[in-house]
């Protein structure tokens, strides 16, 4: 959706309309220019309540995604583009890939945005409320709409705010009215359909499975403040693999770095009178799934943890490769020092 935009057009239109009304407010100017780039590409296109663009829509026929109080969460695929239709970013992986910014590593996928006020832009959030499960819609954001802060009127957001007119391409995959349980519903069904014999009943705490695959060498617990060594892979549920320390397996799932150092990792285990959070992986601490998957754990033990965001990265996710509220697995073997 790359666009050439005659910049020099729209610039005269808004320039017009300038000379005609002086200039008093915050965003007059912002305001005649996203208005005039509305008329010269999308004359057609409908305003949504607020004053965000519906410039293409594929309507769905399922779940409407309605206010953020009745759905506080809804999961989509994205496009992200600046007026001039540079790509801001993206969770299609094939788009990416044709426009230059696709990173292996990175994750690809549907994800979940929170909504309402302090999580998702006012002009967003008014265009994505008719959307329902399904369908897809393109939008025009301007600026003074792109802020997480409420106000009562377009006249108020347009004293109060300047932003980036923004062009969002989405399709609407789910609404979520409760993410606690859409997170462990997932993880329910991933551990029945992946671990024969396992139900989701089968949590050692909320959110948390450890699956066993290889019996340890011994059932005795490590010593206190000893140290360990493990290999392990990080992935998520749909099987993106976002991080290892075995050098064929960082290969195999493309995501291999020369600049890093390939080896079992050192863990140093809590003492005596610690908590298994106390648990530090090369000397850093670790998220409490992981620690709490270790914990369990014995001498040349082969295992499995799969885990609720709640007790991995959480609201925030981490860089590029775990977006919010993702669920996660790490498999965990406990190796001999090297």
């Amino acid at each position: 959706m790359k666009m050439n935009l005659p910049y020099a057009a729209i610039l005269a239109l808004a320039l017009c309309a300038c000379a005609k009304e002086p200039k008093t407010g915050l965003n007059d100017g912002n305001k005649l220019f996203f208005e005039s780039w509305i008329h010269v590409y999308y004359p057609d296109a409908v305003p949504s309540t607020m004053g965000s663009y519906v410039i293409a829509e594929t309507p769905g026929a399922g779940t409407a995604a309605g206010t953020a109080d009745a759905n506080p969460f809804v999961r989509v695929h994205h496009v992200i583009r600046d007026l001039d239709g540079t790509l801001q970013s993206t969770s299609r992986r094939e788009v990416a890939q044709r426009e230059g910014s696709f990173v292996e590593e990175n994750y690809y996928g549907p994800v979940v945005w929170p909504r309402g006020e302090g999580h998702m832009s006012a002009g967003l959030d008014d265009a994505i409320a008719p959307m329902r499960t399904g369908g897809s819609r393109t939008l025009a954001v301007p600026g003074w709409l792109n802020t997480t802060s409420r106000y009562a009127t377009q006249e108020e957001y347009l004293a109060q705010v300047t932003g980036t007119d923004s062009v969002f391409e989405l399709e609407l995959v789910e609404v979520i009215p409760d993410i606690k349980k859409w997170e462990t519903d997932s993880l329910a069904r991933y551990v029945v359909r992946t671990f024969p014999g396992k139900s989701a009943g089968d949590t050692l705490k909320y959110g948390f499975y450890y699956l066993r695959t290889e019996a340890p060498s011994s059932e005795k617990d490590f010593p206190a403040d000893t140290t360990i060594y493990i290999n392990y892979v990080g992935r998520m549920l749909d099987g993106h693999v976002f991080d290892t320390n075995v050098k064929d397996s960082a290969k195999f799932y493309g995501i291999y770095s020369a600049s890093r150092t390939y080896a079992p990792s050192s863990v140093t285990w809590f003492g005596s009178d610690g908590k298994y959070s106390d648990i530090k992986l090369g000397g850093s601490s670790v998220i409490d799934g992981f620690a709490y998957a270790l914990s369990k754990m014995h001498p040349h033990e082969k295992g499995t943890a799969v885990f609720y965001s709640g007790i991995g990265y959480g609201s925030s996710g981490s860089g590029s490769t775990i977006p919010a509220y993702a669920p996660l697995r790490f498999d965990i073997e406990i190796v001999d020092k090297p």
